[in-house]
Order: structure tokens, then C-alpha cells, then sequence
């Protein structure tokens, strides 16, 4: 995939929710400095509204905050536009899961109050909207996309790209990552076998930066092992499938007063670092990588 004798051990972190659905900066900064002090570069998918009360474009501590994050090498990407209720469609199972209701009831729930909306066109302004206020930001647009709590349809992939999007980052290689933060450890799956470990076409239009898992959401200290132990195995797993680590994290979990996200994903680092000797990357380097055909795109 890489392109030499030896493929290289590509990791890239990626952090959901600053903006307009966690608008705390300490917890912001708490996050970066982590990272920071970590070695590895962030990419933060930023909501860039909350309703008719806040825009990242009219807000001068975020947008002081997030450029000075991208000086230092960190990029941003895009997270829906509100992170609303199934704001491009349905959630997957595994996280409506996380409600503690059936997967199967609360998706037929989902089209009953919010079908009627998961329209291209529909998705398209909104999509217009988030990409407007995100350019006004940075002066430019995102490279990539990820959904509200991995939101998706057909039709939104369709939207993205007929507004210019090619890139998203809302498939889950490993399931389990959810299943364990609802205790299901005994028999939780294994990875999707229709979601492949590096990035593929997902459709004609679009390229998919699939993510592993999801390790750290919610922890209690006796939660800290097993997720560790599934976490070292999915990054062994990767690397022997010359496959690319796309974290998923919150900065809620990241850069709150508990450590204890902070010290899982530690030492899943450090064995990222001693045990593969990973070259940390944002998304936008991958997405470099990608275009220059340095890493090679799956076919469906």
C-alpha cells in the first residue's frame, strides 16, 4: 500500500464534537495538550452550529482557538451541521444501541419522526449551510466528513457529493468499541466484514476514511482493561492487513476532569509507537497520501 519495502504504520487520531455541541474550551485544550504532549497531530471534526444560537464563523475565542490548533499542526474536518437528531439519516445499530433501547425499535422510531427529512435536496442545503459557515472560519472548505453520532444514508452520500465532497470518515471497522461500553463483552461481534480496515470507494463519488473504533467513551476504572486489550489487538489486526489506525474519540471524554480516557488512549499509543513505530498523521496528510497514490484506495 505504501509504496516501499515495508508499509508504513499510519495512525491518525480524530476528535468529535468541539464546537457548536461541546462548546468547552478547557476541555479543548485539555485535549490538544494531551495529544501534544503525546506526539500525535489531531484532526477535530468540529460542529460548526448549534441551532439559531451559536456559529463557529461569529465565534472569536473558537475560531482564535482553532487556528492557532492548525499552526501547530493539528487540521479540522467537518461534523454535520447541528450533530441534531439523525440530521442525515439513521444511526447504526450499535449506537442507537448505546441508548439502552433495541436497535430494531428505535431505527423504526427514527423514520416514523424523522424520514420524511432524509431527502437529498434537504441534505444538500444543509450540507451548503455547514460548508458555508466552516469556510467562513478557515477560508477554505473540509476535505472530509463525518456525521452526528455516524449518522448516514444512500442520499447523503449522494449530497456530498453533489456539493464537491469526496471524503468521509463515518464507517466503524470494529463494532465492538460500542458494544463494550454497554457491557457486552461476551459476544460482541467482530469487525464488519463489508468495512474494510484502509480506505475504500464507497460509492463512484466518494472515498471512505473508515474509522477502528471507538475505546474510550464513558469509562470506569474496571472498563480500562478490556478495552485496552480489544484496542492493541484491533491495531495489531490493521497493521498485518497494511491497513490505516483511524481513531475515534470525544473531546468530552478526552479532556474531562477524569483521567481515565486520557490514560487508556496513552498507553494505546505507546504501544502504536514501540510496537509498529507508527508515523502519526492527520487526515488531511492521509488524505495527501491518497491523492498522490502513495496509499492506495480499495475498490468496492
Amino acid at each position: 500500500m505504501a509504496g516501499a519495502d515495508k508499509p508504513v504504520s499510519r495512525f491518525v487520531v480524530t476528535v468529535d464534537d468541539p464546537g457548536g455541541l461541546i462548546r468547552d474550551l478547557e476541555q479543548f485544550h485539555r485535549t490538544e495538550a494531551f495529544f501534544e504532549a503525546e506526539g500525535a497531530p489531531v484532526s477535530f471534526f468540529v460542529v460548526p452550529r448549534a441551532g439559531d444560537t451559536w456559529r463557529l464563523d461569529e465565534s472569536a475565542e473558537w475560531l482564535e482557538a482553532l487556528h492557532d490548533s492548525e499552526a501547530r499542526g493539528n487540521d479540522c474536518q467537518l461534523h454535520g451541521l447541528d450533530h441534531a437528531t439523525c440530521e442525515f439519516g439513521p444511526y447504526p445499530d450499535f449506537v442507537r444501541a448505546l441508548g439502552g433501547s433495541d436497535a430494531e425499535g428505535s431505527l423504526r422510531a427514527a423514520q416514523q419522526q424523522f424520514g420524511h427529512l432524509w431527502r437529498r435536496d434537504l441534505f444538500v442545503e444543509k450540507l451548503e449551510t455547514a460548508l458555508g459557515i466552516f469556510e467562513g472560519a478557515f477560508g477554505r472548505r473540509p476535505q472530509a466528513f463525518r456525521g452526528g453520532a455516524l449518522s448516514e444514508s444512500p442520499e447523503l452520500y449522494q449530497a456530498l457529493a453533489e456539493v464537491g465532497m469526496r471524503y468521509v470518515s463515518n464507517k466503524v471497522v470494529d463494532p465492538r468499541g460500542w458494544k463494550y461500553i454497554v457491557g457486552e463483552y461476551d459476544d460482541p461481534g467482530d469487525w464488519d466484514p463489508d468495512v474494510p480496515p484502509a480506505p475504500y470507494k464507497l460509492t463512484d463519488s466518494i472515498v471512505c476514511l473508515p474509522m477502528i473504533s471507538e475505546y474510550a467513551w464513558r469509562l470506569t476504572p474496571d472498563m480500562i482493561e478490556p478495552h485496552l486489550a480489544l484496542a492493541v489487538d484491533d491495531l495489531r489486526r490493521v497493521y498485518e492487513n497494511c491497513g490505516v489506525f483511524v481513531l475515534i474519540c470525544h473531546v468530552q471524554e478526552v479532556g474531562s476532569d477524569s483521567p481515565l480516557a486520557r490514560e487508556l488512549l496513552s498507553r494505546l499509543l505507546r504501544a502504536a509507537r514501540e510496537e509498529y513505530q507508527v508515523r502519526f498523521m492527520t487526515l488531511r496528510e492521509l488524505i495527501a497520501d491518497v491523492e498522490s497514490g502513495v496509499v492506495s484506495v480499495i475498490a468496492p
